[in-house]
C-alpha cells in the first residue's frame, strides 16, 4: 500500500495538495500554502542531509572492508550506506551482517570491524548527525533526538523514519501559527 501511495503522490501530488488546501477558508489558504512550502524546503534539506550521512557511512565502511579484506566489501558497503536510512535498526543490521561475513575468515577482521563501528557510531551520534541535521533542518539536536525516540516508540521503524520530517513540519506550523514574534522595528 505504501508503494501505491508513493506512486500516486508522485503522479498526482500537486492536485491532492490543492484539494487539501481547498478545505481551508480562502483568507487563510495563502498563509497555509506559504507555510507548507517552507516546511517542504526544510524537509528536502533533511533528505539531502540524510543522504549525506548515508554516503559518508557507505564510503567509510567500504574503505574499512577493503582495508580488512572482507568478502563482498563493495556490496556490504553499499548495503551499509543504504540501510543507514533506518535509524538504529539499520545500523544494527549492517553491523551484524558485516561481523558475520568477517567471522567466516578471521576473528581479527571481526575485531577490526567492531572497532570501526564503535568509533564511527560515536563520531556520527555526537558530531556528524547533530551538526548536519541542525544545519539542514534548523532544529536543536535535542528536538531531533526526542523526535526519533517518540517516532520509534509510537510506530517502530516506520515512526523513526518519518520522525524528523514530521518534527520539521510541526516546528514550521508552530512557528507560523503559535509563536508570538516581536513587532518589526519601525512598526
Amino acid at each position: 500500500m505504501g508503494l501505491i501511495l508513493t506512486i500516486y503522490f508522485m503522479l498526482e501530488g500537486e492536485h491532492a495538495y490543492h484539494w487539501f488546501l481547498s478545505f481551508f477558508p480562502l483568507e487563510s489558504r495563502d498563509r497555509l500554502d506559504k507555510t507548507l512550502r517552507r516546511a517542504e524546503i526544510r524537509m528536502g534539506k533533511w533528505l539531502f542531509a540524510q543522504g549525506s550521512l548515508m554516503l559518508i557511512l557507505g564510503l567509510l565502511s567500504t574503505a574499512v572492508y577493503l582495508a580488512l579484506d572482507v568478502r563482498y566489501a563493495y556490496a556490504l558497503g553499499v548495503l551499509t550506506g543504504l540501510l543507514n536510512i533506518i535509524p538504529v535498526l539499520g545500523a544494527a543490521i549492517c553491523i551484524a551482517l558485516a561481523l558475520l561475513v568477517a567471522a567466516i575468515d578471521s576473528w581479527g577482521r571481526v575485531v577490526g570491524i567492531a572497532i570501526f563501528y564503535f568509533v564511527y557510531l560515536q563520531v556520527e551520534n555526537s558530531y556528524l548527525t547533530p551538526r548536519i541535521m541542525k544545519n539542514s533542518v534548523d532544529l536543536p539536536g535535542l528536538a531531533i533526538l526526542v523526535a526519533l525516540l517518540l517516532g520509534s516508540a509510537v510506530a517502530g521503524v516506520v515512526g523513526a523514519l518519518v520522525s524528523v520530517p514530521t518534527a520539521v513540519l510541526v516546528a514550521v506550523l508552530l512557528d507560523e501559527y503559535l509563536v508570538r514574534k516581536p513587532p518589526a522595528v519601525g512598526q
